[in-house]
């Protein structure tokens, strides 16, 4: 996927925003895994789901987590019945594959890595109307899916997505996705969408990426992620860092995920250091974009939570720049929820 195509990236994130884009994310990694006992085990050790509680045809947040909690991926994970068959469906982060691949291959039994499968996610307020000319997917909520048929291949379809708006993401065999892309394109509703889109639709939408907002040293709770733990997991010592997740969940936490805007026309970007008013570091900004729909430049970052009420300041060119400390997401994110 390139980073934009011939319109470019503002064209690209109004598309989405105002009516689907089409992204070709098949760098992601994905895998098959047995619902059995012995891998529930395995699994059990490095993330953070009771997965004896785990539904069928659900979506779940979750994460590889490491000895000190920190989160080695983060992870999209299902229950479905594929070719008969119980497994975990899960989609993982391209820049982890090595990382992720890993312990699954070290740990788990009879795993299947989809590396024959493209992944296709169509994002925006028309997508249902979009896939529906190819199959009926308007009974599913977010963070549901369910298997389906195409040209007698099965295909993963999810209501999932990484840009704030209603959306599915399309598991589908290499040998029938030009085809599926094909018949989406026909349809003048949707266009193609670049990586530089997709960022700055995420980011918008207050969603974390890893490299970014997440890295091995950040816990899910450091990240604003408490939702996504399974409450009965942290009492559990087989799982990788519980005690410190659960020591961390009691208030010993240093640093808060924060939103940030620009009150000047400075464009935010990763990397940059936050101070306070006294000149001392704060933090730092983790991601950053210009937002079409707000006018402006945001981003999020990470700064001391002792200064939460305070000014906080970037230094550009010598010169120093207040930034105002916004919630997260920056927009009014628009998935289809019930069910």
């Amino acid at each position: 996927m390139p980073i934009n195509y011939e319109k470019g990236i503002l064209n690209e994130h109004l598309q989405v925003r105002e009516s689907a884009g089409l992204f070709d994310v098949s760098h992601m990694g994905q895998i098959l895994i047995p619902a059995d006992e012995k891998n529930i085990i395995s699994l059990s050790k490095f993330i953070p789901l009771d997965f004896n509680k785990v539904n069928f045809n659900r979506c779940y947040y979750s994460f590889l987590l490491n000895n000190n909690a920190g989160i080695i991926d983060d992870l999209i994970i299902s229950k479905i019945q594929y070719q008969q068959k119980d497994f975990f469906y899960i989609v993982y982060n391209a820049s982890r594959k090595k990382n992720d691949e890993e312990i699954f291959i070290n740990h788990l039994n009879n795993y299947i890595l989809l590396t024959n499968n493209s992944l296709i996610a169509i994002q925006g307020p028309n997508s249902e109307k979009i896939i529906n000319f190819i199959t009926e997917s308007k009974n599913l909520f977010f963070m549901q899916t369910k298997t389906s048929n195409f040209l007698n291949k099965e295909i993963i379809i999810s209501r999932t997505g990484y840009t704030g708006e209603d959306g599915f993401e399309i598991s589908i065999p290499n040998d029938v996705s030009n085809q599926f892309i094909e018949i989406l394109l026909e349809n003048s509703l949707i266009k193609l969408c670049g990586l530089g889109a997709r960022d700055s639709l995420r980011i918008e939408a207050g969603l974390s990426l890893y490299g970014n907002e997440l890295n091995e040293k950040i816990t899910p709770i450091e990240a604003s992620l408490t939702w996504s733990l399974h409450k009965s997991r942290l009492n559990d010592e087989s799982l990788n860092g519980s005690k410190i997740l659960t020591n961390q969940l009691n208030g010993e936490i240093k640093n808060l995920k924060v939103g940030l805007k620009s009150i000047s026309r400075t464009m935010l970007r990763s990397n940059t250091k936050i101070y306070n008013i006294d000149k001392n570091q704060i933090g730092y900004i983790s991601s950053g974009t210009f937002s079409p729909i707000m006018g402006s430049s945001i981003g999020i970052g990470y700064i001391n939570k002792s200064e939460i009420n305070n000014k906080i300041y970037i230094l550009i060119r010598n010169n120093w720049e207040e930034l105002n400390i916004v919630s997260l997401p920056f927009i009014q994110n628009r998935y289809k929820r019930g069910g």
